[in-house]
């Protein structure tokens, strides 16, 4: 049996039986895992200010080795991000991301870029931000290429090819498709304007983008994608709207 220390960043968390819970946390050395805190919900508990939801913690807990299930012996708060929870708007935004984040992310694979991108939006929401749109773009971009999870916007996804014209959206597709292979999904709309240009520049950039000129579209095209690929609905799909 292994201990480990980490700082965890909370994305869900269970009541279990009459005073523990269950959480689930993106680590910044482990990737995403599961833990039991056990006591947590007892009035006298040492643990009472730590692992609420987006909240950022440091924990000490052991590797069974027998489970997946981890036992979390201690859980330190870091940070609680309060002035996220003072604006709905802003909790539901960032509510949003750790649902994306907790959707994609396969348990037990080390993940420090995502940590940090998550870590880093979080501290970003919990200040003063021109554009909360652009904020969730930026951080699901980013996220949905860090994991190799990303639409296909510079080639056809279905010949590989990059197309002539501007192409055409389609989700069941995966992103852009050329006119020649229109018939693998023929509901598939013809992009107007430079958003795919924009998409696209929001994954490279180190920050958010808050000079977005198709940010709704943006948003919905995200959307869209994340409930293709994503195998279970999220709650949150709509947050960032």
């Amino acid at each position: 049996m292994g201990i480990h220390t980490a700082d965890a960043i909370v994305l869900r968390r269970y009541p279990y039986r009459e005073t523990s819970v269950l959480v689930t946390c993106l680590t910044d050395r482990f990737g995403k895992i599961k833990g039991l805190v056990k006591g947590l919900r007892v009035p006298v508990s040492r643990h009472r200010s730590a692992m609420e939801p987006l909240t950022l913690n440091r924990l000490v807990f052991y590797d069974t080795r027998s489970s997946s299930l981890h036992l979390i012996s201690q859980c330190d708060l870091l940070e609680a991000f309060p002035s996220i929870q003072r604006e709905l708007e802003v909790a539901r935004v960032a509510a949003s991301c750790i649902e994306v984040v907790d959707a994609v992310l396969e348990p037990e694979e080390p993940q420090a870029d995502i940590f940090r991108l998550t870590r880093d939006t979080l501290n970003r929401l919990a200040g003063s931000v021109p554009s909360l749109p652009s904020v969730w773009i930026h951080f699901v971009v980013r996220l949905l290429r860090l994991v190799g999870f990303h639409p296909q916007l510079d080639e056809c996804t279905g010949c590989s090819r990059q197309p002539t014209r501007r192409g055409f959206w389609s989700v069941g597709q995966g992103g852009v498709v050329c006119e020649a292979c229109l018939h693998h999904d023929p509901s598939a709309e013809p992009i107007e304007g430079d958003w795919v240009d924009e998409l696209v520049g929001c994954g490279e950039s180190d920050g958010p983008v808050w000079t977005l000129q198709h940010g709704p579209m943006l948003v919905r095209r995200l959307n869209e994608f994340l409930s293709w690929r994503v195998e279970r609905p999220l709650k949150t799909i709509r947050s960032a709207r």
